[in-house]
């Protein structure tokens, strides 16, 4: 299916429908409705012990720049899609990648990308496309000026049954995870290497906050460089965090972008 890059919102969901789109959160009867969406890290969806991102939450990703929150958000849209799922982004910051997206597993033809004109748009356009009752996963990746009210938001996603992932800058951090049923913090333990070349990131990702399950769970993830994960099945054997000492030497400054890895 081939849909023109620029459509309204409306008319895109009424062709996926058109196309005999059988996902999404509202099953046919007799289909079984999968209970959390995946986050593509099986020790996460154990720390978080619903399995998963649960169905109906506003789940904030608590990290600074370059620990891992996009990258998990990437891996968590690629598994709700391989659990039969549709998901949308919501990209006020204007930095969605399709080309490092579909490297990382998603189907592009899956996904709604949604470019709002401001923080405003973005949370109505949110709000429109859980009451579609047809997104599994809805990622949330504002920066900039934005409205600090996330309640109605949050009070609707358990009618929709969406789960709606929040990257928030820090200044949004607060006011979205007041309101919020999940909260993980993410925190970069090391850079992952093969020889001198980085091809990814550990994080400690840890909750701090859960409305359906005991919080305090914790993980570990290795979050790999697009290139990485999908043309090397060795890699993970391959790559060894560095010593603080070598971090020090070769960390940039600005957030890495995905690197080309030839592992040896």
């Amino acid at each position: 299916m081939t849909l023109p890059a620029v459509q309204p919102l409306p008319e895109v969901l009424d062709a996926l429908r058109g196309h005999g789109l059988r996902r999404g959160v509202a099953p046919l009867p007799g289909e079984p409705s999968i209970p959390a969406v995946p986050t593509g890290h099986a020790a996460l969806d154990a720390a978080l012990a619903t399995g998963g991102w649960p169905r109906g939450a506003l789940a904030v990703l608590d990290a600074a720049p370059g620990h891992g929150a996009t990258s998990l958000a990437l891996d968590s849209a690629a598994a709700s899609q391989a659990a039969g799922g549709l998901v949308a982004w919501v990209d006020l910051a204007g930095t969605f990648d399709p080309a490092l997206a579909a490297r990382r597993g998603i189907r592009l033809e899956w996904l709604l990308v949604v470019r709002p004109a401001d923080g405003a748009e973005a949370l109505e356009l949110a709000a429109w496309l859980a009451r579609s009752r047809l997104i599994d996963l809805l990622v949330l990746d504002l920066d900039g000026p934005a409205p600090s009210r996330f309640d109605r938001l949050a009070a609707l996603l358990p009618r929709s049954d969406t789960t709606a992932l929040f990257l928030a800058p820090a200044a949004l951090r607060e006011a979205a995870g007041r309101v919020a049923g999940i909260r993980v913090h993410l925190e970069r333990q090391a850079w992952l290497a093969v020889g001198r070349d980085l091809v990814g990131l550990r994080v400690a990702a840890s909750v701090t906050r859960h409305r359906w399950a005991l919080a305090n769970g914790h993980a570990e993830l290795d979050l790999y460089f697009g290139e990485g994960r999908r043309i090397d099945p060795l890699l993970p054997a391959l790559a060894v965090p560095l010593t603080e000492a070598e971090s020090a030497m070769i960390e940039p400054a600005e957030p890495l972008p995905a690197l080309a890895v030839l592992s040896a």
